[in-house]
């Protein structure tokens, strides 16, 4: 009965610990913050050059990059960190890629959003336009810094220092869009961390046809959830990110532009994917995949065909079985001029492929070639000289696979 009594008393207890609230108190002011979002800050950003759009953000929440951010190639870059609503995000970017300048759309999109005195948002455009918000509701500090093709957000941080760090070293910082991304937000970490027990990060650039194989347009789409330092955690994640999937999209890049007869784009981005396959080599010398891969770019692009030969031999004597690796090997020697030893390597593709067929066909022609050659010598009509008519299907940047 004892433990009854207690049970119908704790209801009473329960109301008398609430704070007591009017039934009809007025709504708080417009210009009161009202929330308690964690500090974050980020950067959204473009580079017209390589039409190449992209956001970075780091958050004392856990996986920021979950809900905060969003690009599309053609349209723009968006970034909230304040109340952030992804359907808000969608239909901003459509409405930019159809045309639609960042401050047009944001503005619309706040006549009619009840609640944006709670939002912050930061937009990019397709032309570079930016467009920015910080609601009057939102908690101190918080605001923005904007400049050519960039924006930077803060919310909930101590003051506008790590905005001013960031918008800095945004504009002083060279090499890709990516890279001045990330030392934007390293120099706002560096002035207001957010490290307490964990912190999150997220880095995405989009481009066109940038994904893995060009399927879609996220060339880099990298996120820390949750770690003690999220900033450095992105910073590990890009350096492996820039020597694996990074230099087969620049080679891509680069024989677009060189197909639209664009030299200096395409040798700007051949540079691009060349340093990315050499870092690769340089962080692991011994893997036979990289090797490979530098190997065949720096062949089919004609770039070191000798340097190309030994790669592909290194790599070849590490994984004496796979085919793929004699194919490069293949190519690089027939290109070198040395049609034996691209045969004899040809040879090994076809043996540890079991046959397969676009292995099969190359021997056949090559072997046909090596025919011509011999009867011109005997005084036959001839063929072509060596190293002349390579397969023009293999021109991506990267091997074929089984």
């Amino acid at each position: 009965m004892r433990g009854c009594r207690a049970k119908r008393w704790a209801p009473a207890l329960l109301l008398l610990l609430v704070p007591f609230r009017p039934l009809f108190a007025a709504p708080p002011d417009a210009d009161t913050p009202t929330s308690s979002a964690p500090a974050a800050f980020g950067i959204v950003a473009v580079d017209s050059l390589r039409q190449e759009w992209g956001v970075a953000t780091v958050s004392r929440w856990i996986a920021v990059g979950a809900r905060s951010i969003a690009a599309r190639a053609g349209g723009g870059a968006w970034l909230a960190l304040e109340l952030p609503d992804p359907r808000a995000a969608t239909s901003a970017l459509a409405q930019c890629a159809e045309g639609r300048t960042a401050r047009a759309v944001l503005d619309t999109l706040l006549a009619r959003d009840a609640r944006r005195g709670e939002r912050q948002i930061a937009m990019v455009d397709r032309g570079g336009g930016v467009a920015s918000h910080t609601g009057g509701r939102c908690p101190r500090w918080s605001g923005e810094r904007s400049g050519k093709g960039y924006v930077c957000q803060g919310v909930a941080l101590r003051s506008g220092e790590a905005l001013a760090a960031m918008a800095r070293t945004f504009e002083v910082a060279t090499g890709t869009l990516a890279e001045r991304l990330l030392a934007a937000v390293e120099a706002a970490e560096g002035v207001a961390p957010l490290r307490e027990e964990v912190e999150s990060s997220a880095l995405l650039v989009v481009r066109q046809g940038g994904g893995p194989s060009g399927w879609s347009d996220r060339l880099i789409d990298l996120r820390v959830d949750a770690a003690p330092d999220a900033v450095q955690g992105l910073k590990n994640l890009y350096a492996a990110h820039a020597a694996t999937f990074l230099p087969a999209a620049y080679a891509r890049f680069g024989d677009d532009a060189r197909r639209r007869g664009d030299t200096i784009s395409a040798e700007r981005e051949y540079q691009n994917a060349e340093a990315g396959f050499r870092a690769a080599v340089a962080r692991k010398p011994s893997d036979a995949d990289a090797l490979n891969e530098l190997a065949w770019f720096l062949a089919t692009h004609d770039r070191d065909l000798e340097e190309a030969v030994r790669l592909a031999r290194t790599a070849a004597s590490l994984r004496p079985h796979d085919p793929i690796l004699y194919d490069t090997l293949a190519e690089a020697e027939y290109r070198s001029g040395s049609l034996t030893r691209a045969i004899a390597a040809m040879e090994r593709a076809v043996k540890y492929s079991g046959g397969a067929a676009r292995y099969v066909e190359r021997l056949e022609r090559w072997t046909r070639e090596r025919a011509a050659l011999e009867a011109k010598s005997r005084g036959t009509p001839a063929g072509h000289a060596p190293g002349q008519g390579a397969d023009s299907s293999k021109s991506s940047g990267t091997p074929s696979t089984p």
